[in-house]
């Protein structure tokens, strides 16, 4: 796809850091799903979406058991969310959608429910009571349940974006900061590079307020940013009522090209408050707290390089290929990432004043 408007270099200032084995672990989750009967579309699309590079930039100190866990998490998620959440003849009816989330983020909990005969349905459900199953054995056994509860948390914001696609209705700004995190999966994601790491935060600390803005912050950096990558793939299949720069280019009436330098300087917002609590976290933090707050930049950093160069922001769904084919890479990156901040964002972000509040006490 040729683009029709420039992403202008993102502010990242933060250290990428890459385990070994990538293209080992993205061979060993296309083969885990072909075990679990994934569809030949979706294992088409599987191609396009590198998640052994992303498992490994997440969570570079993870073990190989627990970053191959966190790829195959990573590919079905992605994959889930293409065959029900982006296309499909559910992705704009509500009525049917919320049933099927609801009853696949059930499975998280309740990973012994019985098939129902619907073949796509259960080969999903049946992947997820595996990654379920994994995930007990090898983390925590509360971080293994808030991994099992977080799915809900997930499903509330696919059903917020089917709802808004359905009706073509386009959310606020403020709203978007707020459901697009919830969307993308940013709670679940997070927990699921500490059972890479073999790690827990404590209740005590999480519930923090500096530890939960950054991790709010963290995750509108994970989420946000792949609606800039995404898109002109989003324009072409008429499904941008959920991204950040159609909302901005409607909310403020601007063009496309300026709405998306108007998304980057909200990102770089963002992210000069994430790096700024994350320095102020980290002065006299416990060890746990500091490996949490390097997972949450590791997760920020590792998405901003995923999606550079990933075949799945410039291939749209539903068109026929070889399954047996790797989708196309992009000629050159989708962006490049500067360390030096350029941009500022002037209008209020009302759900976020209480960060800066903060960074005041």
């Amino acid at each position: 796809m040729s683009p029709l408007i420039q992403i202008p270099p993102l502010w990242c200032p933060l250290e990428l850091r890459v385990r070994d084995g990538a293209a080992t672990i993205d061979a060993r989750t296309l083969t885990w799903l072909e075990h679990h009967g994934i569809d030949e579309r979706s294992l088409q699309r599987a191609t396009a979406t590198d998640t052994g590079f992303l498992a490994c930039s997440w969570a570079p100190d993870g073990s190989e058991e627990g970053t191959q866990l966190l790829s195959d998490w990573l590919m079905w998620a992605l994959l889930y969310d293409d065959f029900y959440c982006d296309a499909g003849p559910h992705a704009s009816r509500p009525g049917t959608f919320n049933t099927i989330a609801a009853r696949m983020m059930t499975r998280a909990i309740y990973p012994e429910t019985a098939p129902t005969g619907d073949t796509a349905f259960d080969a999903f459900a049946a992947t997820l009571a595996d990654l379920l199953r994994r995930i007990h054995a090898l983390a925590d056994p509360t971080l293994a349940r808030l991994c099992a509860l977080a799915h809900q948390h997930w499903a509330v914001g696919t059903m917020c974006g089917v709802s808004d696609r359905a009706a073509a209705s386009v959310r606020t700004v403020d709203d978007h900061l707020l459901i697009r995190p919830a969307d993308g999966a940013d709670l679940l994601a997070g927990h699921m590079i500490e059972v890479a790491e073999h790690t827990v935060l404590t209740a005590q600390e999480r519930n923090r307020p500096q530890v939960r803005a950054l991790t709010q912050a963290a995750g509108i950096l994970l989420t946000v940013p792949t609606d800039l990558t995404s898109y002109e793939r989003e324009l072409r299949q008429g499904s941008l009522e959920s991204n950040i720069v159609h909302i901005l280019a409607l909310q403020r009436s601007l063009t496309a090209q300026d709405a998306m330098y108007e998304a980057c300087a909200l990102l770089e917002t963002v992210m000069d408050f994430f790096t700024t609590m994350y320095a102020r976290l980290r002065v006299d933090a416990s060890p746990a707290l500091l490996r949490y707050t390097d997972q949450m930049a590791n997760m920020v950093r590792g998405t901003y390089e995923w999606q550079r160069g990933l075949p799945r922001y410039t291939t749209v769904l539903d068109v026929p290929e070889d399954p047996g084919l790797p989708a196309p890479r992009p000629e050159t990156a989708l962006h490049e990432i500067t360390d030096v901040r350029t941009r500022a964002y002037g209008d209020r972000l009302a759900p976020l004043e209480w960060w800066w509040k903060l960074l005041i006490d």
